[in-house]
């Protein structure tokens, strides 16, 4: 099929877009949908009408030397007619294969625009307008080359800058773009450089950053486009106010580009920038807001196991510092995935969030109310209760109900019970709202029964005094269980005269039917369908067990299909107490489908523990428990399970993949929601914890001793987070938990491995393996640190290790040292220091600084406490000046912070250790308590040097001098004040206590020598000691608890009792102590010791 073109100044033939036989390109070629392009600097239009007859014929001579130069014959007037008539075409067309065509248009598409050109060049100006104009207009995007290499002078010498506006709306074709630019880029450089800007209304430096942007969007390595864009996005000067209407037009087109990118990496740092610089306002006026939207519109880009990804901080900063209802005007109107709208949604502040139109708020909860996963819609759903207080708190009954019904679904969770009952005593006018309360209302609002109980008590009552409203009361009125069931009988027979009797126990359900349908008026067959299940429902709960429903020859299956939820909580309740097995053996399955509360399924729970055999219990669990709820296994009886069933909870949990990964991510790190399944695993040991015996743990513990084992010779050489890895931290995670519940207080030796009260020893060799993954080696090392009740067999087989292992010894000692410090004598804590010394001095790199670091923390530990060891004494002198500035950076070592973690840590120990090792997130679980700031600090601070080091195993494991990492400062504030000190401080162990502690900035005198070890993560700040008092107060004034201690030894003790999140810790000269007016703004006022109080009365004489 030929299609033939008209147009007022050309026509050709050309093949029709949807023949099949001739997917040739077109002959005319096109600028379609490509961008605002600045050709130049032309004539004016007036000037180019003057253009005079020698011009023309120069022009013309022009045209002829070109097609000599390019080897093509200049045609005849004739010729070029028939050329553009397409009547040559047309006569070869219908005898042409696929192949000649494609060939033919090639040619024909030359040599048309070659006609084409010099017919331009004939016609006057205005005609050679239109004629161009005609040309962009039905423009083919695989000829668009051809035509920019033709005709680029024309556009140029015909449009001029009016150019800018025509091309605006035909830019997509990348190359044409890319073609433009260039030669765009050369005329910048030419002589006409700086009138080319001026009409491009941009400088050099834009220019040169655009096209620096526009070529490498080009390459295939994201890194290097990543590079480009950190370098030059800068350089366009986005945020600036004074931009002409052409350089926006041109920094739309590169935004539109930029938010098109497929590769998530390029798509991230460029939205990183926006968010960073960008504000909304600036948004509207480059016109991209909505575009923005759309590009951070995938969820991958929030994927928080990726190496870059954006993160609800970088959110918050556009949010916060725009138009609130601008931003939201846009978001309303998008097609949402769930992580993205999640994110923006919890970047609000609700202190920002005053008032919006009701019609905006609406918009939005129909947004939320589309949200799949429901964990998520949940959340969002009492994000946006809590965001729009003011706007909600605000709405009339009316308004608050359909705004409701927007946000909610039937079958979600409404929480909001308080305000709709403060919403119905307020209105003065119920009778007007009784519409309100229809069939969606009530599935909405009625799913937690107890809470309704004064709203339906009001309700009834205005529905009493409103008698002449009888046929309005919609379905509400039909509510017949509650737990306050006086309500719902008075109600019913002062308004319907219904006799209550029949609502009782031991009532005939065929009455209790017969008689509400003939005196309560329902009004549509859905209310009768409705009442008729209400009817079953009371009638169900008004009986006392499964004997009775079983003499009145109920079916509980047929119930469970016909019946509500009431249904089937009574059922579940029934069962919980039934004291043999039933019958039916589908009812249990087609029970627990229908479960969904926690007290529904404890009652399940306890009846087949009861009444099945431990294999069909098992069964019976893992095969319909865990794949149904994660709220059952706290409830089960006071009993134990079976150890099979233990293994395989324990063990339990596949990973999830792709776009429902990353939603779970969002809930767990946005929402603290534990992953189902590591649920599950942490309720396992709770449960053994709780209910097991000493054997049962004991067989548990060695059972999974012996699946990591296996586990270890099968894989050797596993993946950082393959399934073999998975299943080692859970066994890890297992027995330190399982260790830790086994507290013996009689021991000196603290925590001991159940059931192994004799001198049995842990199997180190499959517990030390140097193929072990980093992560799980801190774990083993952590297990036995704290299980072993000596260390000298370990300490004695030195030599046998190798360096990954002697890494994990060193560790082990550590960890033992620092939690039995008080209890081992002073000569074996020699012999242990003596012992390990060697090690300072090894071939290794990463042993020996480990080693340093290591000997050098313990040996401050005994300084502190008193305990003085010649040998630890002098390793503190040789550590320093060994490692000089790095001891302070080296700070941050993981290892560092295990032996910390029993002081700090009750019931969360291996939940820390996960933390600190990046486990991925549905290996972690409920996140720990309060505890001292410093300490969530240093185990911020261990995880990021965790992630730093990237050591993943032994067969990957090259020596290397990267032990030492440096971690980006922290927001807190704990300050310490080192001005009252004098130049004999010790300043080297003073900043790597301030490292132990997370101190994030140092107070030293003005002129303290004291040189700056790392200003990216400790900062100094000078004060004059007249100062110092005023500093002080003031910093009281912003919340911080100010203490005092003497010298640098009292800051271990005055930082593990603080809890508060800002301190400062004011250090007192160990002779001359605190100054009197300092002393007396301390929370802790510190006694100077007599003779120092004698030393300085004496000074003072003196």
């Amino acid at each position: 099929m030929w299609m033939w073109m008209h147009h007022p100044r050309i026509s050709i033939l050309l093949p029709h877009a949807s023949c099949a036989q001739h997917p040739s390109p077109s002959i005319i070629a096109s600028a379609a949908l490509l961008p605002c392009l600045p050709f130049g600097v032309a004539n004016k239009p007036d000037e180019r009408a003057a253009a005079t007859q020698q011009e023309q014929e120069e022009r013309e001579a022009k045209g002829k030397r070109s097609c000599k130069s390019s080897g093509m014959l200049q045609p005849s007037k004739q010729e070029v007619k028939t050329i553009i008539s397409g009547k040559e075409y047309k006569q070869r067309a219908p005898q042409t294969t696929m192949a000649e065509a494609l060939e033919w248009d090639k040619k024909a598409a030359a040599r048309f625009f070659h006609c084409l050109r010099l017919e331009v060049r004939q016609k006057p100006a205005d005609e050679a307008k239109v004629v161009l104009q005609d040309l962009l207009d039905t423009a083919h995007a695989n000829s668009i080359e051809q035509m920019l290499e033709y005709f680029f002078d024309n556009f140029m010498r015909l449009l001029g800058t009016d150019c800018f506006l025509v091309l605006q709306e035909k830019c997509q074709d990348h190359k044409f773009l890319y073609r433009l630019i260039h030669k765009i880029q050369s005329m910048c450089q030419g002589d006409c450089g700086e009138a080319t800007l001026a009409s491009l209304q941009c400088s050099a430096q834009q220019w040169h950053a655009f096209a620096a942007i526009i070529a490498v969007l080009e390459e295939q390595d994201s890194s290097l486009v990543v590079s480009t864009l950190e370098k030059q996005l800068p350089q366009l000067q986005l945020m600036a106010s004074d931009h002409g209407k052409r350089w926006l037009s041109w920094l739309r087109t590169l935004c539109l580009r930029l938010f098109q990118e497929d590769r998530v990496q390029v798509l991230c740092k460029t939205l990183e920038y926006f968010l960073a610089h960008l504000s909304i306002e600036q948004l509207v006026r480059l016109s991209l807001l909505s575009e923005f939207l759309v590009a951070t519109n995938r969820s991958q880009l929030f994927d928080r196991e990726a190496d870059n990804c954006l993160r609800k901080v970088h959110l918050t900063r556009l949010v916060s510092e725009g138009n609130v209802q601008l931003f939201l005007e846009a978001l309303v109107t998008l097609s949402w995935e769930n992580v993205p709208l999640i994110l923006w949604i919890r970047s609000f502040e609700s202190k920002q969030v005053q008032r919006v139109p009701k019609e905006l708020l609406i918009k939005l909860c129909l947004v939320v109310r589309a949200i799949g996963n429901n964990v998520l819609r949940d959340r969002a759903q009492v994000d946006v209760i809590f965001l729009f207080k003011n706007t909600i708190d605000a709405f009339s009954l009316r308004d608050y109900m359909v705004c409701m019904e927007s946000l909610f679904n039937k079958a979600d969770p409404y929480r909001d019970h308080d305000r709709l009952e403060e919403k119905i005593a307020n209105c003065t006018d119920l009778q007007n709202h009784i519409d309100l309360f229809n069939r969606r209302s009530y599935d909405i609002f009625f799913h937690n029964t107890c809470r309704l109980n004064n709203i339906i008590e009001k309700l009834y009552n205005a529905f009493i005094l409103e008698r002449e409203y009888r046929h309005m009361n919609g379905f509400w009125r039909l509510a017949l269980c509650s737990n306050n069931q006086k309500v719902i009988t008075d109600f019913y027979r002062k308004f319907y005269n219904v006799d209550i009797s029949l609502l009782q126990k031991e009532a005939s359900p065929e009455k209790m039917l017969a008689q509400l349908m003939d005196r309560v008026d329902c009004q549509t067959s859905e209310e009768a369908s409705f009442l008729k299940a209400r009817c079953l429902d009371l009638f169900i709960s008004n009986l006392d067990s499964w004997d009775q429903l079983e003499d009145l020859n109920f079916n509980p299956q047929e119930l469970l299909k016909q019946g509500t939820e009431n249904i089937v909580s009574t059922l579940a309740r029934f069962l919980g107490s039934h004291g043999y097995r039933i019958m039916d053996e589908e009812v249990l399955p087609a029970l627990i489908a229908r479960v969904r509360y926690f007290d529904e399924m404890k009652n399940v729970l306890d009846y087949a523990y009861r009444n099945l055999t431990e294999k069909e219990f098992e069964r019976f669990f893992t095969n319909q428990i865990i794949q149904k709820t994660l709220v059952c296994l706290p409830h089960l009886p006071n009993r134990k399970l079976s150890i099979s069933l233990y293994l395989k909870l324990l063990l339990h949990g596949e990973p999830t993949r792709g776009l429902a990964r990353i939603e779970a991510s969002c809930a767990f790190y946005s929402y603290k929601d534990e992953d189902r399944n590591a649920r599950i695993r942490r309720l396992t040991i709770e449960n053994i914890n709780e209910y097991g015996n000493t054997e049962i743990k004991a067989k548990v513990f060695k059972e999974l001793l012996k699946i990591n084992e296996k586990l270890s010779m099968e894989h050797p050489h596993y993946t950082e987070n393959s399934e073999v890895h998975r299943q080692k931290m859970r066994i890890a995670y297992a027995l330190i938990r399982m260790c830790h519940h086994s507290y013996d207080p009689v021991s000196s030796m603290g925590l001991l491995l159940p059931g192994n009260h004799c001198d049995d020893p842990l199997p180190l060799k499959t517990l030390l393996l140097p193929s072990d993954h980093l992560g799980i080696n801190l774990m083993h090392e952590y297990l036995i640190g704290c299980s072993l009740k000596n260390i000298d067999s370990l300490l004695k087989s030195l030599p046998s290790y190798e360096p990954r292992q002697l890494e994990s010894v060193l560790s082990i000692a550590h960890i033992f040292i620092i939690r039995n410090l008080r209890n081992i004598k002073k000569d074996k804590l020699s012999e242990m220091f003596t012992s390990l010394q060697p090690l300072t001095m090894g071939s290794c790199y990463e042993v020996r600084t480990l080693a340093q670091i290591i000997l050098h923390r313990l040996a401050l530990e005994c300084e502190l406490n008193s305990i003085h060891i010649p040998v630890a004494e002098s390793l503190i002198n040789l550590v320093e000046a060994s490692l000089g500035k790095r001891l302070y950076e080296l700070q941050s070592e993981p290892r560092l912070v295990l032996a910390e973690i029993p002081l700090y840590f009750r019931d969360h120990n291996s939940e820390v250790i996960l933390d600190i090792t990046s486990a991925p997130f549905d290996e972690l679980h409920n996140p720990y308590g309060r505890i001292p700031q410093f300490v969530w600090n240093n185990i911020r601070n261990a995880r990021e040097a965790f992630r730093a080091r990237k050591l993943r195993s032994a067969g990957q494991f090259t020596a290397s001098n990267k032990l030492s990492m440096k971690v980006p400062p922290n927001d807190d504030d704990f300050k310490v004040v080192a001005s009252l000190l004098d130049e004999k401080t010790n300043f080297a162990r003073l900043m790597v206590s301030c490292k132990r502690f997370s101190v994030d900035t140092l107070i030293l005198d003005e002129e303290s020598q004291l040189e700056e070890y790392d200003s990216c993560n400790l900062r100094i700040r000078r004060v004059k000691p007249a100062s110092l008092v005023e500093f002080l107060l003031t910093k009281r004034t912003e919340g911080y608890e100010i203490h005092g201690c003497m010298g640098i030894e009292g800051i271990s003790k005055v930082f593990r009792m603080s809890v508060a999140d800002r301190v400062i810790l004011v250090l007192g000269h160990k002779e001359l102590g605190i100054p009197a007016n300092v002393n007396e703004i301390l929370e802790n006022p510190v006694r100077i010791p007599k003779k120092n109080l004698f030393t300085r009365l004496f000074d003072k004489k003196l």
